[in-house]
This record gives C-alpha cells, sequence and structure tokens, in this order.
C-alpha cells in the first residue's frame, strides 16, 4: 500500500519494491523504482546429501551449487550435473 502524504523525492515500498516519487497529482503520485527492497529474511543454503538426485533439481538451484563450489556454472542442466557429479 502507498503511504499518504508523500513529497517529491520521497520513498516507500510497496510489494518488496523500492519506489522514488516524481510527481504529485493531488493525492496521486507518479514514482519510478529504485530498487529492490531487502527480503525480510535470509535464503537458506542449498543443502546437498550424497543421495539426492541432482535430476529433481531445479536449474538454479544446480547453477548456486556449481557456483558454491568453484564450478563453471554455465550450460544445460545435464552439463550442470556432469560437473557436480564429477
Amino acid at each position: 500500500m502507498i503511504p499518504k502524504g508523500l513529497k517529491v523525492g520521497d520513498t516507500f515500498e510497496d510489494y518488496g519494491l523500492t519506489y522514488k516519487v516524481t510527481k504529485v497529482i493531488g493525492e496521486n503520485y507518479e514514482s519510478e523504482r529504485v530498487g529492490v527492497a531487502p527480503l525480510p529474511f535470509s535464503l537458506p543454503e542449498t543443502v546437498v546429501t550424497e543421495d539426492e538426485d541432482y535430476e529433481s533439481m531445479q536449474y538454479a538451484q544446480l547453477k548456486k551449487l556449481c557456483a558454491e563450489r568453484g564450478l563453471d556454472a554455465t550450460g544445460k542442466k545435464a552439463d550442470l550435473i556432469a560437473r557436480l557429479e564429477g
């Protein structure tokens, strides 16, 4: 929800995004997005047990695992799995 009483240059958060007011028209505002608000929690580290099946993981999870292990994180899903298993 956009707060009331904003002035040009003020910032506000809405749905996790940060906006800056560029124009005030009565009770309405024109704004531009200036950033993403920080998450109110931290994301858990990706933990893989030995019996974990890489095939069932999403591409983004595999990329993150490769990056955490210092492996090349580019290519297709099969390439990432091969690096993680190799």
